[in-house]
């Protein structure tokens, strides 16, 4: 093998430093071109846009008009309609007809309806603006926090998770701030992580292995500052909107429970255990199975990571890559969360030394969303889910060496401030 790379490195000096000496310089290059081709195409359908809605059939904003049309039923005495699909799906046809069906659902808590009710004030397009600009500077301004490092941070910018962020209108990069924040600073700030844990609860799918990390940690300064958060958000919510909301909420759940097991149900689009195995052509009740035992695997994964190992770039990692695969119910666009992991497990490799293969399959997990929501010519092939699945096996590869090398509690005196 040396004496090839010698060979191609006499025949082709160019390329071979392209690839080697200088691959950080061609992978910034490329990422670049990626975002300028991206954003180009992307703002060529925004101008060619009639009433807000694309060429391509989509409104501009993706699901954004749903939190759109949440945020204004918020308090409105018809708020719990909107947790029936049928409901929404007539309401939104209203609100815009002749674009075709609105087969949305609202399956958010009605502590979700507290964090978007300001954006029910400006028309649609500035409401979506401000969604984007406020939760996407607050995701890269705590990626700063974490390694300020240029080189990385033009990555995480440009990579195609991030893109799929945008142009979805979700809410990825409000949920991976949280993340990252409740898994970087529960000892360091712990009021600040358990705010953002807390807050975490209204998406409450991804946030489930959260007090599991705090309890093997004994981060218990966080952990009251989320039970105290998510109590006080929940209580607001009540006094909002009442409790009929609630009851709407766990209706809600239980009858998309049901759809989940539906063969029409988008399961490609699904980063998940339960997506990967019903992708394979599994039933949705074997799948499910699956899913509870990957869930508990996970939730041990994150236990024995968070009481053996002290370093908290491994810690975040493990629980950022943990947490959309302990959940049936997470989908591609959320990927933005498992950013920060990768960026971390980089920053481990720039300072200690790379692992066999890591920066490939770092790349490959950057370059994944590209092909996402996973519609391709080949039937079965689980595209969304071998993201969330390789951010997992890149971060286990660090995480696990770590914790047979330490034994010793992790648990630290608690630390004050927030």
């Amino acid at each position: 093998m040396d004496k090839l790379a010698a060979t191609f490195s006499e025949q082709f000096p160019l390329i071979y430093q392209l690839v080697t000496t200088r691959l950080k310089y061609s992978l910034a290059a490329l990422a670049a071109l990626f975002i300028a081709l991206a954003l180009t195409l992307y703002g060529q359908l925004i101008l060619e846009s009639e009433d807000l809605f694309t060429k391509a059939g989509p409104i501009i904003g993706g699901d954004f008009i749903v939190f759109h049309h949440a945020a204004k039923a918020a308090g409105a005495p018809e708020m719990t309609a909107i947790y029936e699909m049928s409901t929404l799906k007539a309401e939104l046809e209203a609100a815009y007809p002749g674009k075709g069906d609105f087969n949305f659902a609202w399956m958010y808590p009605p502590t979700m309806s507290l964090i978007i009710s300001p954006f029910a004030a400006p028309p649609y397009l500035l409401s979506f603006t401000l969604w984007v600009a406020i939760f996407a500077g607050a995701f890269f301004f705590t990626m700063t926090r974490m390694w300020s490092d240029k080189w990385a941070l033009l990555f995480a910018a440009t990579s195609p998770a991030v893109f799929q962020g945008v142009i979805t209108g979700q809410n990825g990069f409000f949920t991976a701030t949280l993340m990252t924040l409740a898994g970087a600073f529960a000892s360091r700030r712990p009021i600040l992580a358990g705010v953002a844990a807390g807050l975490l609860t209204v998406k409450p799918q991804l946030g489930l292995l959260i007090p599991v990390a705090f309890l093997a940690a004994g981060c218990w300064r966080a952990f009251a500052a989320a039970a105290v958060t998510a109590l006080l958000l929940a209580a607001a919510s009540l006094v909002a909107y009442g409790a009929d909301s609630w009851i709407g909420f766990f209706q809600a759940i239980t009858a998309h429970g049901a759809r989940m097991a539906d063969a029409g149900f988008p399961f490609n689009k699904l980063v998940t255990p339960f997506g990967l195995v019903t992708m394979l052509g599994a039933s949705a009740k074997f799948a499910g199975a699956v899913q509870i035992f990957a869930s508990l695997g996970l939730a041990a994964y994150v236990f024995i990571i968070w009481r053996r190992v002290e370093d908290w770039d491994l810690r975040l990692a493990a629980l950022a890559t943990s947490a959309m695969l302990a959940t049936p119910y997470s989908f591609y666009y959320e990927l933005v969360i498992m950013v920060p992991a990768m960026v971390l497990i980089a920053k481990r490799g720039v300072e200690t030394g790379w692992l066999p293969y890591e920066k490939l399959t770092l790349i490959a997990v950057w370059i994944l969303p590209l092909m996402m929501p996973g519609e391709t010519g080949i039937p079965n092939l689980p595209i969304s889910a071998a993201g969330s699945f390789l951010a997992f096996l890149i971060a286990a590869r660090r995480t696990l060496p770590a914790a047979d090398l330490r034994f010793a509690s992790a648990i630290r005196p608690a630390q004050s401030g927030l």
